[in-house]
């Protein structure tokens, strides 16, 4: 199977390379870096021993490996650290990292392409971060006999039946990682029903509560200045909203602001390349709104509309209460409610969470999240949160305990690595 994925990856390559060429123009970084794609990735800048290349897809995955390779870096100072991602904000967020050595896109998985990458970086150890399992490169790894880690994995079981509908190609691939460790025991159960042996397995946690940063009420007094919030106005968010999902907030919204004088919705669309849209279903609503980027000229307004770029995990500390996107409209999936549980709003999501259901149901359990399905369920529920001041610290104190419970997986991830690496 593996066979027939690369010889038609070549084929694939001659066409990718006009087309994707194409796509990356209307990116902020992706047409800086396109001879990354093409395997073109910066070769090494220094002499090391030891060679680690870390994937990690997006912004969130590169916040979560930032306290693994920190302490990699720590205990392997001649280690030479190259850092990939595959989007801009990834990118963005990656070349902050002062301690990484090389950072760049990864390449399409076309044989040409991810054979040059492999001459030019040469690791002694490959880590995927989360999720984005390239078959070709796996195999080229596993051929070359260098140690291939998950880290943070996530596995759904909606995911695991795609997989199995691929033959036995993702099947192998999962049974060529020396070790998989997975965020929670629904992603072991995953990978067992792969055809992966139980030792190959490590239930491990996430790395996410690890990279936390608590805000201060200083930072938090200046965050407010800066999004220019009336002193005492009651604020709630939504975050990483996906189409469709814009109008059921919105109805909920126009229905609490009959309620709460001077309430103030923070809105924040997952991609940013959607603001614009939402911005028009704002005017179109007559909602009184001020982007982000803007605020300078805003004035009274009851929805601020996040159209910037990695803000929305220290907006959160803003808010009493806070809705975590991808969940109301099918089929979703769900994306991570730990940022605003670790401010300790009180959290509402859709019925649609797969990604993300072991947290969900047990921060559900704790009654730290509510499950919402339509714009009066969101109404009712927010509502009735903004009501009760003491049930919402009771969830602040709840939520920071669970975070607590949660850190440590950082740790574990970077011996694993480092044994290696010392190998």
């Amino acid at each position: 199977m593996i066979f027939l994925y690369h010889l038609l990856s070549i084929f694939l390559g001659v066409l990718l390379v006009p087309l994707f060429s194409l796509t990356t123009l209307f990116s902020a970084h992706k047409w800086k870096g396109l001879a990354h794609h093409f395997g073109w990735v910066p070769a090494k800048t220094r002499r090391s021993e030891r060679t680690l290349w870390l994937h990690a897809l997006s912004m969130g995955e590169v916040v979560a490996a930032t306290p693994v390779l920190k302490q990699i870096r720590a205990e392997n100072r001649d280690a030479y650290i190259a850092l990939s991602v595959t989007t801009d904000s990834g990118y963005a967020a990656a070349r902050k990292l002062d301690f990484v050595d090389g950072v760049f896109f990864h390449p399409l998985d076309c044989l040409p392409f991810t054979q040059l990458a492999l001459r030019r970086i040469n690791p002694d150890v490959y880590v995927v971060t989360d999720t984005g399992f390239w078959p070709g490169l796996i195999d080229l790894l596993h051929r070359k006999n260098v140690p291939t880690f998950l880290f943070n994995g996530r596995i759904s079981a909606r995911t695991v039946r795609r997989y199995l509908r691929a033959g036995s190609l993702f099947k192998e691939t999962f049974q060529k990682f020396r070790r998989l460790c997975m965020q929670n025991p629904d992603g072991e159960k995953a990978a067992r029903a792969l055809g992966v042996r139980p030792e190959q397995i490590a239930v491990i946690g996430d790395s996410k509560y690890d990279a936390l940063q608590p805000m201060t009420d200083d930072e938090k007094e200046r965050c407010r200045r800066d999004f220019k919030l009336t002193a005492g106005a009651p604020i709630w968010i939504a975050g990483s909203t996906h189409a469709g999902e814009e109008e059921i907030i919105l109805a909920a919204h126009r229905r609490l602001m009959a309620k709460h004088r001077g309430l103030v919705l923070i809105l924040a669309p997952r991609r940013m390349e959607r603001a614009d849209a939402v911005a028009a279903l704002l005017k179109k609503q007559n909602f009184s709104f001020a982007r982000r980027s803007l605020l300078e000229r805003a004035e009274s307004v009851s929805v601020v509309l996040l159209d910037t770029m990695g803000e929305l995990a220290k907006v959160y500390a803003l808010g009493e209460i806070a809705f975590v996107g991808r969940s109301l409209v099918a089929p979703g999936g769900g994306h991570s409610l730990i940022e605003p549980l670790s401010h300790g709003l009180a959290v509402l999501h859709g019925p649609y969470v797969e990604n993300i259901r072991h947290v969900s149901e047990t921060a559900r359990e704790q009654g730290m999240v509510f499950q919402v399905t339509n714009s009066e369920d969101v109404a009712q529920k927010v509502h009735a949160l903004l009501e009760n001041i003491s049930h919402r610290r009771e969830i602040t104190e709840r939520a920071k305990i669970f975070v607590a419970r949660q850190r440590g997986a950082s740790k574990k991830m970077a011996a694993i690595i480092g044994e290696y690496l010392r190998r």
